[in-house]
């Protein structure tokens, strides 16, 4: 039989070079995966949540970041007296916001709250019918948007005091003001997370229409559902990282259902029944969080994200004011 040569002993020169190069390559991936980590969790962070961040062109079907609004009332809105007021927010932020006097005067007052990177003037469909039904109209800019200051969107959550703040500018001019809150999208989410606050008692009931149960959920949704990306886990595990640090906080804490379960207020829950974008699972999830409150529940068959006003308005107003006269 052949004698197998035996294999000489590496050197321990040889070994320690070995064991530098091995080094450096599992480094160079590392570091690789870091970089990676850290650009595509700053791309999706600003993409989604810086307001500077300019409008996506070509958006894939059902998704644009302006979220337009197609029923602003710009006729009504141009021929009513409206005037432009401005508070600070408790982070130093200037903000706007219109507010419009009933021709006949009243103490009851609506604040109604746009949607994701929108502006006040986009709820003119809606002011026009509180104004009709004999309100008092304040639709203020959200942080971030139209003319008000702020670097980031708030997804409802980092909005939530602007609520109480604008209430209590509405208190300080009329002490027997008597609020309802109504917002649509990003805006009903607002309202959902500033419920769970402690409010003035001068706010009487809430209006949601189409919000989301939490911020991470929804940019899940839509990263899987509506842009249809690969590695979603990894984009929300690294853009939830840049969050905390230019935020402070965690997208996951960015969460309605939480706040809702703190609540008080009569709320009355709408989404339309083709809703996409924000899909009729979270309504489930949101009416469901708090038992304890006085609440209703509208489903518009056949309205997309935002439109359930518009798909049948007779419904949708007629729901709203007989809620909302029950607490005036």
């Amino acid at each position: 039989m052949e004698k197998t040569k035996k294999r000489k002993p590496l050197s321990p020169k040889t070994k320690k070079r070995i064991a530098i190069i091995l080094s450096c390559v599992l480094g160079g991936v590392l570091l690789f995966f870091a970089l990676l980590y850290f650009v595509v969790g700053g791309v999706f962070f600003e993409f989604a949540l810086d307001a500077t961040f300019p409008a996506v062109q070509n958006a894939p079907s059902g998704f644009d970041v302006n979220m337009p609004v197609p029923f602003s009332d710009e006729e009504w809105l141009g021929e009513i007296d409206k005037e432009l007021v401005e508070i600070t927010s408790g982070d130093s932020y200037k903000l706007k916001a219109y507010k419009i006097l009933n021709a006949t005067p009243t103490d009851n007052w609506v604040i109604t709250f746009h949607g994701y990177r929108g502006k006040s003037l986009e709820m003119g469909f809606y002011a026009h019918k509180f104004y009709d039904e004999g309100f008092n109209v304040l639709m203020p800019d959200l942080k971030g948007h139209g003319q008000s200051e702020g670097k980031y969107v708030g997804m409802g959550f980092g909005d939530r005091f602007e609520v109480i703040d604008w209430a209590n500018y509405i208190i300080n001019d009329n002490s027997n003001a008597k609020i309802v809150l109504h917002g649509v999208s990003m805006g009903a989410a607002t309202i959902m997370c500033a419920v769970g606050e402690t409010l003035p008692e001068n706010i009487v009931c809430a209006i949601e229409d189409c919000g989301f149960s939490s911020a991470y959920k929804q940019f899940q949704y839509v990263l899987e559902y509506v842009l249809k990306l690969p590695f979603r886990r990894f984009i929300m595990s690294a853009s939830n990282f840049i969050a905390r640090l230019r935020l402070g906080k965690s997208l996951t804490e960015y969460d309605c259902v939480k706040q809702l379960k703190k609540s008080k207020t009569p709320m009355l829950f709408i989404h339309g029944g083709a809703d996409t974008f924000v899909p009729a699972s979270m309504l489930d999830e949101v009416f469901g969080a708090n038992p304890n409150i006085e609440k209703e529940k509208l489903v518009v068959e056949g309205a997309t994200h935002a439109y359930s006003a518009t798909q049948d308005s007779e419904l949708y107003f007629k729901t709203v004011f007989d809620f909302v006269h029950k607490y005036l």
